[in-house]
């Protein structure tokens, strides 16, 4: 009977082939396994960090009195005098006192309770000893893991600042390419620029705490606000936090449950208020790079809007037509629209961006801006961009010339939130106004620029 050519069996050289190819594949394997374990080991020290940061943030935004967040630290800092890669461990901005984060401590004070860490026992167990322990800084703010993680050959104590892991070297005038990169004004103060964009090549539009000016390459520009400390002409570090906030007569309520923001009222009528949620992708962006842009100008158009005009192209550029006669809904999606890549993300303004700026204009030493009802177009006739005496730290018509649709909501029923005066009324930038979601001559919209 002839035999089934599967009893041949095997050779030799087929087995030390088969062998050859699964050592060759199962090297790599290892190898991989190893990689990815360490990558693991940062993003779990990253994540946090990230987690403590915002929680702290919430916990103690309107008080910097750190000394209840826990114990002070009693252990050795000898870590903050090592280089983590190119930079030194410890922030400039520290000063002499570090407290244990008490994670029971801070519970207490959070809707949403943090379950656990990846690291820092000592954060759960006070009474610990051990390095394992993230501590924070009473100043700065800077959150360190004293046991350190190593990745990539260097170990890290916190993260990197907001923006050493960017490339340095930015020209005026000249597009950012491959990467978005970070601008050093003369004062030391920083921001980064998104690829597309370039820094003004005006010396007065460089300057951070005046009003940092980038355009992109069709000539729409934007005005960089600060979310962290910056340095104004007399190298005084300032600090502002992203939040809304109440000015004159406006006053601050509770917490609105639904949105778990601030109520701000009008003056004295306790009847409705205005409250937003925060949007994840705007925090995210100012915490991670400490700021954000603001339009120069309110959204512009090519041509002159009337009641009758259809949507069409949105710019923010000088010496344009106004872009009113639109409601709120297609000012949203316009804004949406204007700057969506991998680098940017643009939206409506909403209150938090609004607020924060005028802020940043107060603590720029521009405080009588704020109420003074002389300086915007508040005449009978719509200016086009970037032609009122309307300007303030490089930001035109916050003041005047037409209400702008924000995001902030209102508790009236069918109502939204414009922000700023316009023609026709004394309103000052500070003001708050509810008004129906309707398009009209005196209302267009200003669109901010988060960078991802």
């Amino acid at each position: 009977m002839q035999k089934l050519k599967s009893e041949k069996g095997i050779t030799l050289a087929t087995l030390v082939i088969t062998i050859v190819i699964l050592l060759m594949i199962s090297t790599p394997i290892v190898v991989n396994f190893t990689n990815i374990g360490t990558v693991k080991k940062y993003t779990s020290f990253k994540d946090d960090i990230d987690v403590l940061r915002e929680s702290i943030d919430i916990v103690y935004r309107d008080n910097s009195d750190l000394s209840s967040i826990g114990p002070e630290y009693d252990g050795s800092l000898s870590m903050l005098e090592d280089m983590q890669g190119t930079i030194k461990v410890k922030n400039e901005n520290d000063n002499d006192k570090y407290y244990v984060i008490n994670l029971k401590q801070l519970n207490e004070k959070l809707k949403v309770k943090i379950n656990k860490l990846n690291y820092g026992a000592r954060n759960i167990n006070i009474a610990d000893n051990s390095q394992d322990v993230y501590i924070i800084n009473e100043r700065s703010k800077t959150i360190y893991y004293v046991r350190g993680i190593e990745y990539k050959g260097i170990v890290y104590h916190r993260l990197q600042e907001q923006f050493s892991g960017q490339s340095e070297g930015i020209i005026p005038g000249e597009e950012v390419k491959d990467i978005n990169k970070v601008y050093t004004d003369k004062y030391g103060s920083k921001a980064i620029v998104p690829v597309g964009y370039m820094v003004s090549s005006k010396e007065d539009e460089q300057i951070i705490s005046g009003g940092l000016v980038i355009k992109d390459k069709q000539g729409n520009e934007f005005v960089w606000i600060p979310t962290k400390s910056f340095y104004d002409k007399d190298r005084r570090e300032i600090n502002i936090t992203f939040d809304r906030d109440s000015f004159g007569l406006q006053s601050k309520g509770g917490m609105d449950e639904l949105t778990q923001s601030q109520k701000i009222y009008n003056g004295a009528d306790s009847t409705y208020y205005f409250y937003e949620k925060l949007n994840e992708q705007e925090k995210k962006s100012v915490l991670e790079y400490g700021g954000f842009y603001i339009g120069r100008y309110e959204a512009t158009s090519d041509v002159a809007r009337n009641s009758t005009s259809p949507l069409g192209t949105v710019s923010i550029q000088k010496n344009k037509s106004i872009y009113n006669f639109v409601s709120k809904e297609d000012a949203v999606s316009l804004a949406n629209n204007f700057a969506r890549n991998e680098y940017v993300v643009s939206r409506l303004c909403s209150g938090y961006a609004w607020d924060t700026t005028l802020k940043f204009i107060e603590s720029s030493g521009n405080s009588n801006y704020l109420s003074n009802s002389n300086i915007g177009n508040h005449g009978n006739a719509i200016n086009i961009s970037g032609t009122s005496s309307d300007k303030i730290n490089n930001i035109y018509d916050l003041d005047g010339n037409v209400y702008e649709w924000t995001l902030e909501n209102t508790s009236k029923e069918n109502l939204s939130t414009v922000r700023g005066g316009a023609i026709s009324n004394s309103n000052t930038a500070i003001s708050r106004k509810e008004i129906s979601d309707n398009a009209n001559t005196d209302i267009g919209f200003r669109i901010t620029l988060f960078v991802k």
